[in-house]
């Protein structure tokens, strides 16, 4: 009988749940598909159509991606008027405020001297209110620079995928952007 008992308990002892593991949030993005803008200003470049392009005051402009819950600001400054080592500055003292929080920064370069196009871009790691900084120049004259904004909660594990995914729009900007 003891054996019986025992022999029931570790059937039905043995018939607990086990834990389902944590779901990934599978996010699936459309292949972007690149078009031309004309800036109006000293320069033009291809954008993901998914991106809608909105002209602020002069020649800043912005790239909102309405599906991803971001925007893509993009600011050009001449270098005729003004210094690219201010510019320079601006962009590392951006980068100390937005990198506080920084649990990492990778930094990507791009260089085409035949375009005569030089950029970085920067992924600041961790939960900050902006992710993404680049800037493109031809060290003379045209100086473009971007940073991207979400309207979210700074998470960086939500939100990377969606990083990732305009990354590779800003990396065609550098590939296509042409100066006049």
């Amino acid at each position: 009988m003891i054996r019986l008992l025992i022999l029931a308990f570790i059937f039905f002892g043995c018939q607990s749940s086990i834990p389902k593991p944590k779901a990934q949030l599978a996010l699936n993005y459309p292949i972007p598909q690149y078009k031309p803008f004309v800036s109006g200003c000293a320069f033009e470049f291809e954008h993901n159509q998914l991106a809608i392009p909105q002209t602020l005051s002069g020649c800043g402009i912005t790239l909102d991606y309405a599906a991803l819950n971001a925007k893509l600001y993009l600011t050009y400054f001449d270098l005729t008027k003004s210094s690219l080592d201010t510019l320079l500055l601006d962009f590392d003292k951006r980068l100390k405020i937005f990198g506080k929080q920084a649990v990492q920064i990778d930094e990507s370069v791009y260089e085409n001297n035949e375009q005569n196009v030089l950029g970085s871009c920067i992924i600041i790691v961790g939960n900050s209110p902006s992710n993404l900084h680049f800037f493109s120049t031809d060290t003379r004259k045209h100086f473009l620079t971007g940073a991207l904004l979400f309207e979210a909660a700074p998470n960086y594990d939500s939100l990377s995928p969606a990083i990732a995914y305009i990354k590779n729009d800003v990396q065609k900007l550098f590939e296509s952007i042409r100066w006049d």
